[in-house]
């Protein structure tokens, strides 16, 4: 049986030794290697095909999504799930058209994170759900120019539910609790519903909700 080879490209000590930690529950054969910098990774990647790249964007000698490109160079193939405390909503459909497999945020969950490594090694794509309802809307309203709901009417039925539970004083890890999904994944669609409805906080999107 192939050795399947991964590299982790992560600044941060805790956090490579996270992902390594999942990676050998996951795969108890692979070699995984580290970087703790973009040219450092660029350098290792040279004559070393991998079967999986994890990249955080936020990395000494980072270039942002063209840090995608750099690597497609040398890893043409290999699945390459971003993963980042950055923010999901700007930054995850940016990754994604720039190439990479799946985009993860730092905050999710073990079993998030173990779907996510799973989906893209599968060369599928990986997004949370809330950033799925986002390219549907995309796809939806953008490339066949139909007239894009505004206000209240433009939530979908998710982020309707969150909303209700936000203006109930819920809090985002009891919402995620209720509605069985990540923590990180109702930050998501929370950030997406002040986005639309043009709003800062919960006291706004409540006086907003009256107001329609």
């Amino acid at each position: 049986m192939q050795v399947m080879n991964i590299l982790v490209v992560e600044d941060h000590f805790l956090v490579r030794m996270s992902m390594k930690i999942v990676l050998q529950e996951l795969y108890s054969q692979a070699s995984i290697s580290e970087s703790e910098s973009f040219d450092h990774a660029i350098a290792t990647m040279r004559g070393n095909p991998y079967d999986l790249i994890l990249l955080d964007i936020e990395l000494p000698g980072g270039q942002g999504t063209g840090m995608i490109g750099r690597i497609r160079q040398f890893q043409p193939d290999a699945p390459i799930l971003v993963c980042s405390a950055a923010d999901e909503q700007k930054n995850a459909l940016a990754f994604i058209a720039a190439g990479a497999n799946g985009f993860l945020s730092k905050t999710a969950e073990k079993s998030e994170t173990v779907k996510a490594i799973v989906t893209v090694v599968k060369k599928s794509r990986y997004v949370s759900p809330a950033i799925q309802e986002r390219l549907l809307d995309v796809a939806t309203f953008g490339k066949q120019n139909r007239k894009r709901p505004v206000g209240i009417k433009s939530l979908s039925g998710r982020e309707r539910e969150i909303t209700d539970l936000l203006v109930a004083g819920k809090w985002v890890k009891e919402i995620a609790a209720q509605l069985d999904i990540q923590s990180n994944t109702v930050s998501t669609y929370k950030a997406r519903i002040f986005e639309k409805l043009g709003v800062d906080n919960v006291i706004d999107l409540a006086k907003k909700l009256r107001e329609e």
